[in-house]
């Protein structure tokens, strides 16, 4: 007995000698593996958290790629004041989809170690929470339902976890469809790119959990309707637990080796809109696959159109889990009728109106992320290549390409050729112009419709209408009469930017003698020469109003373009 104390009481001294050798930085941190106990294999995206002899979160991370952890055991110190000391006993939590959870006593004894962490792996479906709402419907899959609710909120809280640690430069793709008939073909589409920097999320929801118990799924605001989804924090905050009722949703043929979590809410009230919804587990590779929900308590009218949002979660190989796609498709477009994409929440709003409608769909879509450790991702979307000519096949270099109703440019090279990446899939008018015409706004005569097929490359050839030949229809004569002579093409904006309609101009030559005596733009600013001898310098003078400016140009070339800003 003594023997024993004694070897006890030596262990004891020695861990205390080893904990006081350690750096204070090292003893105020704990590090492992997180593996899988069968295969041995480290788990990425495992949350690993550290709590207090309260049961308080003190710092909480996931694992990485090798299934590493490394967290500090004591809160993080406010500006200007010491660290705290660590408080012991602590407790290290280990958390995972589809995998039975685990709880490590930390004490002064085990700081320094290198912990091995084996996870057993169980089938989904497995062990029930306690946060639900009391007043639900005894189901006979009760147990199975809340075994699934406990698995879908481990791997929320991962998600959570791994977004706040770990910071990301996205560029997001947000757009507006637009359908036709009973078909539902995408007819037309709006995209615009937004690169966010050092952020943690592609999407969130433009209200709490507690906020969405007690408003609901709509936003009202000057007669608008703006609707609103959730996101992976407010599945996992507690308040939507107590609100909803958790069943396991029938197999979808559809989704082969998934299983379905449902969940609608405990009681209906009048006048609140509520979502009911479905999030899908992969049982195979133990991952949140997506979540789709629909919309209750609207209008009949509304209904019939039955709105409907989607969120899609994607686990990256650094370990990081990822809302990669939303939408809402919500039923109807008013005209007139105000719609936006509000910060990193799609919402819709929807005047009340007697105009034609029109199904539509909101969301977003992650193009690319990058991490400042070096991982990228990206994700398969479409390319589109185009190679323009002019009206005798050569090729248009330096020609600009726009897709209408996006912010995607490019310009041609010299071979003609342009490529244009990270293109959602559907419809597209690609805008081809002349770079003399483009740099005057002129708008395009020549355009070609494309659709953008996800993973792949969509090739297309144009025929660009060239600068002169532009001019040369606006002079209204044969191109063999103006041969050797120069032509001008010019446009007058004012100093806000916008044309200057119906300006006076005159032209006169180095010499002052007038070769234009009283030209007028037309209604967009723009004016054109068509017969001026080459090699001169020419000067225009151009007013609107009492506003007056002149410009100077020496014709060297068969086609001179210029543009004249008005003063202020």
């Amino acid at each position: 007995m003594k023997s024993g104390l004694r070897r006890l009481s030596l262990s004891g001294v020695l861990s205390l000698a080893i904990m006081l050798l350690l750096p204070p930085s090292l003893r105020a941190q704990v590090a492992g593996t997180v593996r899988d106990s069968s295969s041995q294999l480290p788990l990425p995206n495992t949350a690993v958290i550290v709590l207090d002899p309260a049961g308080r979160p003190v710092s909480r991370s996931v694992t990485d790629q090798q299934g590493h952890f490394r967290l500090a055991t004591t809160p993080t110190a406010a500006k200007g004041r010491p660290t705290p000391k660590t408080v012991y006993p602590l407790r290290l939590r280990v958390l995972r989809m589809g995998f039975r959870p685990r709880e490590i006593a930390l004490t002064p004894a085990s700081a320094g170690t290198f912990w091995d962490i084996a996870l057993v792996s169980f089938p989904i479906q497995l062990e029930e929470v306690q946060i639900v709402a009391l007043t639900c419907p005894q189901r006979p899959d009760r147990k199975q339902a809340l075994g699934l609710l406990r698995q879908v909120r481990m791997s929320l809280l991962a998600n959570v976890v791994a977004r706040s640690q770990s910071s990301a430069t996205m560029q997001r793709l947000l757009y507006e469809r637009r359908f036709e008939g009973p078909s539902g073909r995408l007819a037309s589409q709006t995209v615009r790119r937004r690169v966010t920097s050092s952020t943690t999320e592609a999407f969130s929801a433009a209200r709490s959990a507690a906020a969405f118990s007690r408003q609901g799924f709509i936003e009202d605001s000057a007669g608008a309707h703006s609707y609103v989804g959730p996101d992976a924090e407010t599945l996992l905050d507690d308040a939507f637990a107590e609100r909803y009722c958790f069943k396991v949703a029938p197999p979808d043929r559809t989704r082969p080796l998934q299983v379905g979590l449902g969940f609608e809410p405990v009681d209906r009230e009048d006048g609140r809109i509520d979502i009911i919804g479905t999030v899908w587990v992969d049982t195979l590779s133990r991952v949140l696959r997506d979540m789709d929900f629909h919309y209750l308590g609207l209008d009949p009218q509304t209904s019939a159109l039955s709105p409907e949002g989607r969120l899609s979660f994607r686990e990256l190989s650094n370990g990081v889990v990822i809302i990669d796609q939303w939408s809402l498709r919500l039923g109807t477009e008013r005209r007139p009728a105000g719609r936006t994409l509000a910060g990193r929440t799609p919402v819709v709003s929807a005047t009340s109106g007697t105009t034609r409608e029109r199904p539509q769909e909101i969301g977003g879509e992650i193009a690319r992320a990058s991490w400042p450790d070096g991982y990228t991702w990206q994700a398969p979307l479409g390319t589109i290549r185009l190679r323009a000519v002019d009206g005798q096949g050569r090729a248009a270099s330096g020609s600009v390409v726009q897709l209408l109703d996006t912010d995607y440019q490019a310009t041609t090279d010299a071979s003609g050729t342009f490529v244009l990446t990270d293109l959602l899939p559907g419809p597209y008018t690609a805008s081809v112009r002349d770079p003399r015409l483009a740099a005057l706004d002129v708008p395009s005569t020549t355009s070609v419709r494309l659709s953008a097929v996800r993973d792949s490359t969509v090739d297309a050839r144009v025929v660009v209408e060239s600068a002169e030949d532009y001019v040369v229809k606006r002079c209204g004569y044969d191109a063999g009469i103006l041969a050797g002579r120069g032509r001008l093409l010019g446009r007058v904006m004012r100093a806000d930017g916008e044309p200057a309609a119906d300006a006076r101009y005159t032209m006169r030559d180095e010499f002052g003698t007038v070769m234009v005596e009283s030209g007028r733009a037309d209604a967009e600013g723009f004016f054109t020469a068509c017969q001026i001898p080459l090699n001169k310098s020419v000067t225009i003078d151009v007013w609107q109003g009492d506003k007056r400016t002149n410009a100077s140009s020496r014709l060297t070339d068969p086609l001179t373009t210029l543009r004249v800003a008005l003063p202020q």
